[in-house]
């Protein structure tokens, strides 16, 4: 598998170099809003924009991997206090009395009441 991953890695980065070399004399001017860039080759130009979209994609995969975190982290607290629940129950005895109303008897005696 490393074999397959390093040819890829070695064809990419030939590729890379072949449309550098191709497009040194290219010169691009880029205009955002006001701001203006130097004359600059276009090889350099797309390798700052993809910086930048490297960039901002992982600033939003951090942003997404905290958040999936914070949800794990609470499904974690809410699974920990649902097993507390059921080893209570599972250790109660049978003489204990216990009110439990099943859901459907809720909604049975809602209707009786209308």
């Amino acid at each position: 598998m490393w074999i397959i991953r390093w040819s890829l890695i070695v064809i990419v980065m030939l590729l890379i170099l072949g449309f550098s070399l191709q497009n040194q004399d290219q010169r691009v001017i880029i205009r955002f809003g006001s701001y203006t860039t130097p004359e600059m080759p276009v090889y350099f130009a797309l390798y700052i924009s993809f910086a930048l979209g490297v960039f901002v994609f992982l600033l939003i995969s951090i942003y997404n991997l905290l958040q999936l975190k914070g949800e794990i982290s609470r499904h974690r607290k809410e699974n920990r206090k649902l097993r507390e629940e059921l080893d209570r129950l599972r250790n109660l005895t049978i003489e204990e009395e216990v009110e439990f109303t099943p859901p459907e008897a809720d909604s049975i005696e809602k209707e009786d009441e209308r």
